[in-house]
């Protein structure tokens, strides 16, 4: 009897030993990269100062679970804390949101930050929106009101330059500089948040100075539009500014640069929403894939699969695939793909990874993988990355929110190094990033395409226009 009950209990420590060695990795990762987030416990604030201390004391304990800040911004970020909590005076709500946002920029980490949909959601606006082309920051959307200003070109903030208005708005966003300019994009709309980091006059009203297609120059006095309060829209990424159809929270009627309802438009553009999207093209393959996160209504991964399955028998001359407006998601997904995209172009065939500043975490794994498991077909073109290809990601179980501002903070627990790896090398480096090690080199543009206002708002793509001559060229020289 004893001696069953024996074998029995050896077979079973056996089992969980196996299964242990089986699991560890995920086991490790729930362990090490998914702490349990405490959440607050204050009394009812009975003042507005007395809300945003109790908001700052909770900001301190998210270094219990970050493991991104250095250890120099670690005593900035408590000593400034500290500071602020000594103040007898509250902030305004701008300034309150502002100052969370600068603090925990201090991480230096595009996946550490405060939240942005404030900007649109609480914070009024000015009525334009611009964004970055390689000629200046143009106005690509405007209320009705201000339609006349759709296509002007941003050159100053109630009189200073526009280079020192965004460089200035760095502080609020962590990461390299052009995810910090993307997203600084949020709080330029806003005279009120303008107003809270001391770049105007008045939080009702902005001046700006813009240049119209002579290059005359005025300045234009624009009244604050209320908030979006009212919208479902909980992100706006920046890309999305782009977009040839109305967004949610603009309300009112906006004229955009681009109509897709009434001139053509290029294919990129024609639903930023979309998570997935890929046609045929010349004898090569074009994919937009603008999420990594799978649904029952978007099997990343089986759509990304099938694109290559469904190859000619001689492989597609080309692979194009659009990165450019891919925040992130699941980068498991995109594994099947890199792995098999190597044989579903034709000998000589090339793969172009099409990125931007908006390209961010999962994307910029993706864009590694296929440079690792097709070296030698991958071209990485368009724009610099959003983030760098060493950085810190993933969170834990449940979300750091501040207790009275209700801002939503974004924390990271897990390294990733996407050129040479991070497995022997970081205490914290993340499980998945440990099983596809690799030392691929460099991870950066091969090369750099960037269009103008003008080639956007004629509604051409500059970057596959530069595939497609490369192909032509590559074909005309093999018949040579």
């Amino acid at each position: 009897m004893w001696r069953y009950i024996r074998i029995a209990l050896g077979l079973y420590i056996l089992s969980n030993i196996i299964c242990a060695y089986l699991f560890w990795p995920r086991i490790d990762q729930f362990l090490r990269f998914m702490p349990k987030v405490e959440a607050p416990a204050f009394p009812a604030p009975q003042t507005t100062l007395e809300a945003q201390q109790q908001d700052l004391i909770y900001l301190k304990s998210l270094l219990d679970y970050d493991r991104s800040f250095p250890d120099a911004a670690r005593l900035d970020f408590v000593s400034v804390i500290d500071e602020d909590l000594g103040n007898k005076q509250a902030l305004s709500t701008a300034a309150h949101y502002l100052r969370a946002r600068a603090l925990v920029a201090l991480a230096d980490n595009g996946h550490t930050g405060v939240e942005a949909t404030p900007t649109f959601r609480q914070f009024n606006r000015s009525g334009v929106d611009v964004y970055p082309f390689s000629d200046g920051l143009f106005i690509v959307r405007a209320h009705q009101s201000r339609a006349e200003l759709v296509g002007q070109r941003l050159i100053a903030v109630e009189g200073r330059p526009i280079t020192d208005v965004v460089v200035a708005l760095r502080e609020y966003t962590g990461g390299p500089d052009n995810w910090r300019d993307m997203q600084s994009l949020q709080i330029l709309r806003s005279p009120e948040l303008l107003h809270a980091a001391g770049l105007s006059t008045k939080a009702d009203v902005l001046s700006v100075t813009l240049e119209d297609n002579t290059g005359a120059r005025r300045s234009v006095v624009l009244d604050a539009l209320p908030s979006a309060s009212d919208t479902d829209f909980y992100y706006r990424h920046a890309f999305m500014t782009l977009a040839p159809v109305e967004l949610q929270d603009e309300g009112d009627r906006w004229v955009q640069t681009l109509d897709i309802n009434s001139q053509a438009v290029a294919p990129y553009l024609e639903d930023v929403f979309k998570a997935h999207m890929s046609r045929k093209i010349d004898g090569g393959l074009y994919i937009q894939s603008n999420y990594l996160m799978s649904s029952k209504q978007n099997p990343v991964q089986d759509l990304l699969v099938k694109d290559l399955t469904s190859a000619p028998e001689e492989g597609y001359d080309f692979i194009a695939l659009d990165l450019r407006f891919n925040p992130g998601g699941d980068f498991s997904n995109a594994v099947a793909f890199a792995k098999n995209a190597a044989a579903a172009v034709s000998e000589g065939g090339q793969i172009y990874v099409i990125v931007g500043p908006d390209t961010f975490s999962a994307a910029i794994v993706f864009t590694a993988l296929l440079k690792q498991y097709a070296p030698d077909q991958t071209r990485i073109i368009g724009q610099a990355m959003g983030d760098r290809p060493q950085f810190w990601a993933e969170r834990g179980r449940g979300s750091f929110v501040l207790p009275n501002s209700g801002y939503w903070v974004s924390y990271a627990t897990g390294y990733h190094d996407w050129e040479k790896g991070c497995r022997d090398t970081h205490e914290f480096c993340f499980p998945p990033n440990k099983k596809y090690h690799a030392d691929i080199g460099e991870l950066s543009l091969d090369v750099h395409i960037s269009p103008t206002y003008s080639e956007y708002a004629s509604g051409r793509d500059v970057v596959m226009d530069w595939v497609l001559a490369q192909e032509n060229h590559l074909i005309k020289g093999s018949q040579k």
